[in-house]
């Protein structure tokens, strides 16, 4: 979360104990003895200015033997203040 925090977010939400399959098919995690684990999913909104430097922390945080071994995945999308 130090990430985030250094980044120029301003705000995330966090899920936690969120049951699934990954993106590529090769991790499925229900929280049971056959398909263990859960994971983290991040709502993240920053101003465009910080997306790029956030986009680059995350990739090097990435980087890291414990977490490419655990996976993280980065998706952008625009997204706009209705209220």
């Amino acid at each position: 979360m130090e990430i985030l925090d250094n980044g120029g977010v301003k705000g995330y939400t966090v899920w936690k104990d969120v049951l699934g399959k990954d993106n590529q098919g090769k991790k499925t995690h229900w929280g049971n003895a056959v398909f263990p684990g859960k994971d983290w999913v991040f709502m993240i909104f920053c101003e465009d200015e910080n997306a790029c430097s956030l986009k680059e922390e995350l990739e090097e945080f990435s980087r890291k033997d414990y977490i490419s071994k655990a996976g993280i995945r980065v998706f952008i999308n625009n997204a706009e203040e209705l209220i």
